[in-house]
């Protein structure tokens, strides 16, 4: 009989054992045990809580990111939805969201930190050290090499500017100016949205284009040719009867 940590099932009584991850109980009979734990709803707890840092200490379930236990009566849907943990998810959310930050270990395993891929670091989880983290000029000067490449975005000669190939823009050279032009720029917001638009389903890339300072195509995957890279050309290449058959 099944009655380990990782299945959540404890002894109960005689006659039945009892699931701390849904609240229930199970006739102590292997196979009732083994239906439960092969059940969706079983299987669903158990990816909740992997997902919001929530663990199986002896017979109460420890959420990690809320610092406390979950009553008795509470299941774990109702502690993730509750308005703490909710607001902890959300606010986390939004400091880590395109920080290229790993929240996976914290929430899955014993480690106390999460791990910045970009920097290379351990950083020890809370909402304040991450913040002052992503906010740091030597995480954001990180991020902006991660996203030079697949912006377009290239070293000139003189240091104090880079060049934008999208925008066919220099740019001052300062970090945050090169974030704020690739995140509030009109126009290279609306080209990166027209192009991806009509690629969209086409099985097409321009990562080559944009990496390569020298680049002049889109490359289509489909059809094995090179259509140079602007909204007119891939659109027609796009549209047209050779491209669309390549999918009939």
């Amino acid at each position: 009989m099944k009655t380990s940590v990782q299945f959540g099932i404890i002894a109960n009584s005689k006659t039945r054992v009892r699931c701390i991850f849904c609240k229930v109980y199970i006739p102590k009979a292997n196979k009732c045990i083994e239906q439960h734990i092969n059940g969706s709803k079983h299987k669903e707890n158990f990816e909740l809580m992997t997902e919001n840092g929530i663990s199986f200490n002896t017979d109460i379930l420890y959420c990690k990111p809320c610092k406390s236990y979950l009553p008795d009566n509470h299941s774990i849907s109702e502690h993730i939805e509750g308005a703490a943990h909710a607001n902890w998810v959300a606010a986390m959310d939004d400091l880590v969201d395109g920080e290229f930050i790993r929240l996976n270990a914290y929430l899955s395993s014993d480690t106390e930190n999460v791990f910045c891929e970009v920097c290379k670091k351990n950083i020890h989880c809370t909402l304040q050290n991450i913040e002052e983290h992503v906010n740091s000029l030597n995480h954001r000067s990180h991020i902006v090499e991660k996203l030079k490449p697949i912006n377009g975005i290239f070293r000139v000669n003189n240091e104090d500017e880079v060049w934008c190939k999208v925008c066919d823009e220099y740019i001052d050279s300062h970090v945050l100016n090169i974030l704020e032009h690739i995140d509030e720029d009109d126009h290279h917001m609306e080209w990166f949205m027209e192009i991806e638009d009509l690629m969209e389903g086409q099985d097409m890339s321009i990562v080559n284009y944009l990496a390569n300072e020298f680049e002049k195509f889109a490359y289509c995957n489909k059809c094995k040719v090179e259509i140079i890279c602007n909204a007119q050309s891939i659109e027609q290449h796009v549209n047209s009867e050779s491209h669309l058959n390549q999918f009939s």
